[in-house]
């Protein structure tokens, strides 16, 4: 591969992850009830506009690794590499909490409405809360492992229809998906169109730096489009979620060379574990700055706690990877 576009993916890789750390900072305010301060803008255009994007971007990037490697056509090697790298992260990271909760559920018997009630035991919802069979799981941002491990296993038919109909396959995927028609299977009705588009690129290797002269009025156009997100009180964020890639892949090549862009890439092995263990060390800072509320302004704990939050995870990362590295190899994939 390109050395340039193996530093934008690994860019990419750290900078949407760390955007979903923002896009998750508690606590969650709806988009109509956006305040009318510049913060209260501020805070709405990156949660529900800017970084959206995150998820999107991060799947054509899977979508494209995967098909050009071939993994498609090798069904064995493509079950065992994605249950490792994404099925094995998906429950080894949800199920202690829900473990953890569970006994607290059963020894402390308040009446508090929580995420799902785990006691008394039953089957479905143990499954739901750890692998997202139909729901949620417990480690909520884990759902997109969980749509991302599907459409792994999905990808034979995907690359069959890219190599032998790829514009009537991206039809008929875009249609059966946006409009849902495949009910639960996929939870994010735009992942399998970004998906499809990444295996197009890798299997017609597209050039990938064609965008590259046009990269700072596709991002003006993405600024604008979150900027109207919010200022419109727009609701549907899927038509922002399709182009999102298209739009801010060329604008990495403004930065991907800079020193800037070097240290973000170079962040890129800490993204997989602070992506699996941010929700628990936002809902921790969340409970304890519930308690300086009174005399801290929310907007610094909203500034800091991402910033913070990435820091922690970095060195908690480094720390466990150098005492349990094969520990860590295993739970990571």
């Amino acid at each position: 591969m390109d050395p340039e576009i193996s530093r934008r993916i690994e860019f990419l890789r750290y900078s949407m992850i760390f955007g979903i750390v923002i896009l998750h900072t508690p606590p969650y305010v709806p988009l109509a009830e956006t305040g009318s301060t510049f913060f209260d803008f501020s805070k709405a255009f990156f949660q529900h506009a800017f970084f959206r994007a995150s998820v999107p971007v991060l799947t054509a990037i899977s979508g494209y690794l995967l098909f050009a490697h071939s993994l498609d056509l090798n069904f064995r090697l493509l079950l065992t590499k994605k249950t490792r790298t994404l099925l094995i992260p998906l429950i080894l990271f949800n199920l202690p909490l829900v473990i953890a909760l569970y006994f607290f559920q059963q020894s402390f018997p308040i009446k508090h409405e929580f995420s799902v009630q785990l006691h008394p035991f039953e089957l479905s919802v143990w499954l739901n809360a750890i692998v997202g069979l139909n729901s949620t799981p417990i480690n909520y941002p884990l759902n997109f492992l969980r749509d991302l491990y599907v459409l792994a296993l999905m990808a034979p038919i995907f690359g069959f229809l890219i190599r032998r109909y790829p514009w009537i396959g991206l039809i008929g995927i875009f249609t059966l998906f946006w409009f849902d028609f495949d009910g639960l299977i996929i939870r994010r009705n735009t992942m399998p169109i970004v998906f499809y588009l990444g295996g197009l690129a890798a299997v017609y290797r597209w050039d990938l730096k064609a965008l590259d002269r046009y990269a700072v009025p596709l991002f003006a156009v993405f600024v604008a489009l979150c900027v109207s997100i919010v200022y419109f009180d727009i609701e549907n964020r899927n038509y922002l979620r399709v182009v999102s890639p298209v739009l801010i892949w060329p604008a990495v090549s403004l930065v991907v060379g800079t020193r800037f862009g070097l240290w973000v890439a170079g962040k890129s092995r800490y993204s997989f574990f602070t992506f699996l263990m941010h929700a628990p060390l936002l809902l921790a800072f969340w409970l304890f700055y519930k308690k300086l509320s009174t005399f801290v302004p929310y907007w610094i704990f909203w500034l800091v706690t991402p910033v913070f939050s990435a820091i922690v995870l970095s060195y908690l990362y480094t720390m466990l990877r150098g005492r349990y590295p094969r520990i860590m190899q295993f739970a990571l994939g």
